[in-house]
């Protein structure tokens, strides 16, 4: 799946309120989805795999769901009782060796019925596949020169403002911690929401 097609999907993003569980995952047929041992487990492997690809990941690590689900995109059902649309996130956390990982894994409905499970970026950023995407290119702009000719770079970790606003209509800060060169940077993001999802910028403010 094309990331243009994914933008299309998330078009409205910006128009919503900040995602929750709320009346989205009391429908029966979604609610069905989300307990079964099926889905459970799909979104366990996806969260098995983001950790095992972080620096010293933990070989004894257990897995457990947390329960909170974000709706990006409304969830909607066919006549044959199957979720056909709808995006939303689903949050993992990874325990042992002394740490505690929050891992994100993100499920997109389709016309088959079986929703596509995509990891993202893992932490407490509330940033859209999409927008994790953008983002990735303006942190790494945002490295010290020390790290400029760094070709193996990634996000190991993000975290949300605690000042953040509760909707997604209005502007709100992150810091994303990139791995380059085996150095950790803190690199302070700030989003702003566009009908089109959102512009990312440095966020020179952001301690």
């Amino acid at each position: 799946m094309s990331s243009r097609w994914i933008r299309i999907a998330l078009v409205t993003l910006a128009l919503l309120p900040a995602p929750a569980l709320a009346q989205d995952a009391t429908e029966p047929h979604l609610a069905a989805l989300l307990a079964s041992e099926a889905h459970r487990a799909a979104v366990i492997k996806v969260a098995t795999d983001q950790a095992a690809a972080l620096p010293d990941a933990c070989p004894d690590a257990s897995f457990r769901p947390t329960g909170d689900i974000a709706f990006f995109l409304p969830p909607q059902v066919d006549g044959a009782g199957r979720v056909v649309h709808g995006l939303w996130r689903e949050q993992v956390t990874a325990i042992g060796c002394g740490t505690i990982q929050l891992l994100n894994v993100f499920s997109l409905a389709g016309s088959t019925g079986e929703p596509r499970l995509l990891g993202g970026l893992p932490g407490t950023t509330r940033a859209d596949l999409v927008m994790q995407k953008d983002g990735l290119a303006i942190a790494i702009g945002g490295l010290p020169a020390a790290a400029a000719d760094c070709r193996d770079t990634r996000v190991v970790d993000t975290a949300l403002a605690p000042d953040a606003p509760q909707d997604r209509r209005s502007a709100w800060r992150e810091t994303w911690i990139v791995l380059a060169c085996d150095k950790a940077y803190p690199v302070a993001l700030r989003f702003t929401p566009t009908p089109e999802g959102a512009t990312i910028a440095l966020d020179a403010a952001q301690p």
